[in-house]
This record gives C-alpha cells, sequence and structure tokens, in this order.
C-alpha cells in the first residue's frame, strides 16, 4: 500500500526527485537529528524531501519548513520492502542495521552504516545522536543546534492552560529504566524546591512521578501533545529531566538544563545532545559515571540546583 502511495506522490511531483530521510523513532533521536532534515534541503534545493517516522513522532516533523511531507512506517520491514523497491530517488538511512520488528522476519540492514562500523555496541561511544547518525547516513558529521518548530495553534493551546510563568519543569521517567532516578528522590527534590524557591513546578511525561499536594505543583503528565510539552519546556526558567526526549526538547528550545544520568549499558562517559548542551551552554550533566543514573547522590542534584538558581530564598 505505500508503494502505491509513493509511486502516486511521484506521479504528481515531475520530475522532482523524491528524497527520503529515514529515522522513525524514538523521540530524543528525532528531535537531536532535525538538522539533518535543513541539510538535506540545502544538497538537494528542488527536491520532493519526506521524513519517514512512525506514528507517535508525526508532530516532530509535520511543521517542518525544510521537509515537504512524512511518510508514517508501520514497522521497519515495511521500510526494507520500500528500499528494496528503488521507489526513492534518494535515501538518508539513519538507522543501525539489526533493530527487527519483533513480528516480520526481515532484517533492517544500513549499508553506510556498516560500512563505517556503526553498531548499537558503539554508537553512544563515537559521538552525539547528530554527529553519528549523520555519518550513517551518509552525510558529513553534522554538529549543529537542533531547532523545534512549534506552530501557533499549539501555542495557544498551551497558553490556555494559563501556567505559572517562570515554572521549574522536571520530566522524571523514561522509556527506559536504566536512565531513571528513584521516585522517592524526585519527590523530596520537589518538596525542597517548593519549600525553598518562589518558582511553580510543572511535571511533565506520560506517567506522573511526583505525587505533592502544593498549590504551586501541577502535574500535566499525560494530557500534553509532544509539541504542547515542548512549548511548556520552551517557556521554563530550568528544565531539570533524566537523559531522554523532552531533554532533548530543552536543548533544541533553548531551556537552562539540568540533566541527569549514568551508565548505560555498557556506555559510561556519553553526550547524546549537539549545539548549546555539547558546547555546556545553558546544562549541567549531572552524571553517576560507573553508576546507572538510580545511583546518582540526591545531594549532587541539589547542589546543581543551586548553582542555577542561586542561594535558598525561602517562600
Amino acid at each position: 500500500m505505500k508503494y502505491f502511495q509513493l509511486r502516486w506522490l511521484k506521479s504528481t511531483i515531475g520530475d522532482r526527485p523524491l528524497v527520503a530521510i529515514i529515522l522513525s523513532e524514538q523521540m530524543g533521536d528525532i528531535i537531536a537529528c532535525e538538522p539533518v532534515a535543513r541539510e538535506v534541503r540545502r544538497l538537494h534545493p528542488t527536491a520532493y524531501i519526506i521524513w519517514v517516522v512512525r506514528e507517535p513522532y508525526i508532530e516532530l516533523v509535520e511543521h517542518h519548513p525544510g521537509l515537504d511531507g512524512y511518510l508514517v512506517e508501520k514497522c521497519p520491514s515495511e521500510r526494507v520492502y520500500l528500499l528494496k523497491s528503488g521507489i526513492y530517488d534518494k535515501v538518508y538511512n539513519m538507522h543501525i542495521s539489526h533493530r527487527k520488528c519483533r513480528y516480520c522476519p526481515e532484517d533492517p540492514v544500513n549499508p553506510t552504516a556498516d560500512a563505517i562500523g556503526l553498531t548499537f555496541d558503539n554508537y553512544l561511544d563515537r559521538g552525539d545522536l547528530l554527529y553519528t547518525f549523520s555519518q550513517g547516513a551518509g552525510l558529513s558529521a553534522l554538529t549543529d543546534d537542533p531547532r523545534m518548530y512549534i506552530p501557533e495553534t499549539v501555542r495557544r493551546q498551551v497558553a490556555a492552560l494559563n501556567l505559572e510563568s517562570s515554572p521549574i519543569v522536571i520530566h522524571c521517567q523514561s522509556s527506559h529504566v536504566m536512565r531513571d532516578w528513584p521516585a522517592e528522590n524526585w519527590n523530596r527534590l520537589v518538596r525542597w524546591l517548593l519549600h525553598t524557591y518562589p518558582n511553580p513546578i510543572i511535571e511533565v511525561g506520560m506517567n506522573p512521578i511526583v505525587n505533592v499536594d502544593d498549590p504551586r505543583f501541577r502535574s500535566l503528565c499525560g494530557q500534553l501533545s509532544l509539541l504542547q510539552t515542548a512549548e511548556v519546556i520552551r517557556q521554563a526558567r530550568l528544565f531539570i529531566g533524566i537523559e531522554s526526549g523532552p531533554a532533548h526538547m530543552a536543548n533544541a528550545g533553548g531551556t537552562t538544563g539540568i540533566i541527569l544520568q549514568g551508565q548505560l549499558f555498557d556506555f559510561i562517559d556519553y553526550l547524546t545532545y549537539s549545539g548549546r548542551y555539547k558546547r555546556g551552554e545553558g546544562v549541567t550533566i549531572v552524571n553517576a559515571h560507573d553508576h546507572p543514573c538510580a545511583e546518582l547522590p540526591y545531594a549532587d542534584v541539589q547542589r546543581a540546583v543551586q548553582q542555577e538558581l542561586g542561594q535558598p530564598k525561602l517562600v
């Protein structure tokens, strides 16, 4: 079905080449690799450029001014079929080989990534996500600042929430338990923040972690779209979160961040961010290094907050 959809598209765009950027997941990966769309547009100024993406992440690419559209990917096996069909005139595939669909027999490979020895065992050792994945797609190593494209409709939706100004936005739970910090630490941190600083606290994400009854604390977990979450983070005085998609939103949105991270599988000293956060501008990385994030001392995070917000001022 997607093949015939693309054939119809090619019949409507005349002699413009059909160029596909393929990075269908995860949230943080797509946000981090946004500069790829700008680079591909620079290389192919007259092409019809689409981003191949999974349905939950459409918002992250549908408003990009450098793209002509997107294609929703059902699974990696569908990607394999379309690549083999030759329907695309040019492909920039940022996926690493051998991330299979659990239901399909096809084994997706990326010969360009294979040729430079890029694997799931070493990708975080080779640089940030943009730097690494752009090379896996056959581009020069990119180092640009990522950007978020938030339409005015989303800004109005967030304005309608009547959020207090200068909030501290927190994100406490990722898609992988190895990235997370204990719930008791988050609750302790929020209670301390509310007692110490005048800023309201907003929790974002899918599942609420903080259980604090205070008029200056508000949970928006499970209530926001991806771009609404990005807009809430963009307006924050400070973002505090684990290494996950919303942290990449903070980087791309220009928000000062305190990022909690630790060892992830065999990766110890790694940095997934390009741009501001890679340059150390407006960010503090609180790293447990050779221990998982769960073992990051509470005092280290509290100290980082104090250094950013200044000496405590009781409210």
